[in-house]
């Protein structure tokens, strides 16, 4: 898990349950049928008086104080880690990502079901319970080892209580009726939440990835220079190695390697077991981890790169 000052952590969580409680506050104090018809999620004013601001703004509403106890409580055990490790940037982003998402499924399953001239239409939605389930499962993936406490009493792993939260969710949503939980907005959230690690985590770690061998190469071209402005006239004829065998995989892969490169890529491993302590994977790169930035191993560069092809 990121600490603080590694990820630019800025207490974006504290800052957002103080939001939630202020306005919980307000809305206490004013006319709940004004603040519903405005602010709440209600698919019938979101067609008829396109108020769209209500994907987001219905998160932001509790019915009472059971209510936001139970959402920030989850928003403060879950959000502070995911944004430790993120940064409070990317959190937002997910935490309204997952909110709004959770908000459009609501509204359209709303108008699949019911029919577009249904008094259900009327019905408001509020609570930030999408945007809940959308943390429990980045904290599931992201720690999915990490014991919790289900019931406040039972020890439960992170990944097995997403996998049983999201199918009671499910079964509670089919077993139909009339109920004051919005189980179709925490599957909402779910639903949104992997969307995000499916697309954007893809995306994020092929960036990272070409960061890498950029980055690689470059160590690659430094170590060479270096190594001829000591010889001037000798270059280091292992480096010289590890080059060409390098750019013959990337160019025609791991069956171009003759016995004599494979046994060499072999008798490194061999060398450095021991002295290289987790050789990172590509997709576990980052650049902003103060250990990756000051990482100068030729060897630890040389065969994480080779491990991609062999």
């Amino acid at each position: 898990m990121k600490m603080e000052n590694q990820r630019g952590y800025q207490g974006l969580v504290m800052k957002l349950i103080v939001v939630n409680i202020i306005i919980f506050i307000f809305q206490t104090m004013g006319s709940m049928d004004i603040i519903l018809e405005y602010f709440a999620l209600k698919p019938y004013t979101i067609i008829e008086k396109h108020y769209l601001w209500q994907f987001a703004s219905y998160m932001f509403l509790h019915a009472n104080f059971p209510h936001i106890l139970f959402n920030m409580y989850a928003v403060l055990i879950f959000g502070i880690p995911i944004e430790q490790e993120w940064g409070s940037r990317r959190f937002l982003f997910y935490y309204f990502f997952t909110g709004i998402g959770a908000g459009i499924t609501i509204f359209v399953f709303s108008l699949i079901i019911h029919g577009p001239e249904s008094p259900f239409l009327l019905i408001p939605t509020i609570g930030a319970s999408g945007a809940v389930f959308g943390l429990l499962l980045a904290f599931g993936i992201l720690y999915p080892n990490a014991e919790l406490l289900l019931f406040f009493f039972l020890p439960i792993k992170a990944k097995y209580l997403v996998v049983l939260y999201g199918l009671l969710e499910l079964f509670l949503e089919l077993q139909g009726g009339v109920s004051n939980i919005s189980h179709l907005g925490h599957l909402g959230g779910l639903f949104f939440g992997l969307v995000y690690f499916l697309i954007f985590r893809k995306h994020t770690i092929s960036f990272k990835t070409k960061i890498m061998q950029n980055r690689l190469m470059k160590n690659l071209d430094e170590h060479k220079r270096t190594l001829q402005e000591k010889s001037n006239t000798h270059f280091d004829k292992n480096t010289e190695y590890k080059i060409a065998i390098l750019k013959k995989l990337e160019r025609h892969g791991a069956d171009a390697l003759n016995d004599d490169e494979v046994q060499y890529i072999n008798y490194i491993r061999i060398m450095t077991e021991g002295n290289i302590h987790g050789i990172c994977e590509e997709a576990d790169f980052n650049e902003d981890d103060e250990y990756c930035a000051r990482c100068e191993n030729f060897d630890a560069c040389f065969l994480r790169r080779v491990n991609k092809y062999l």
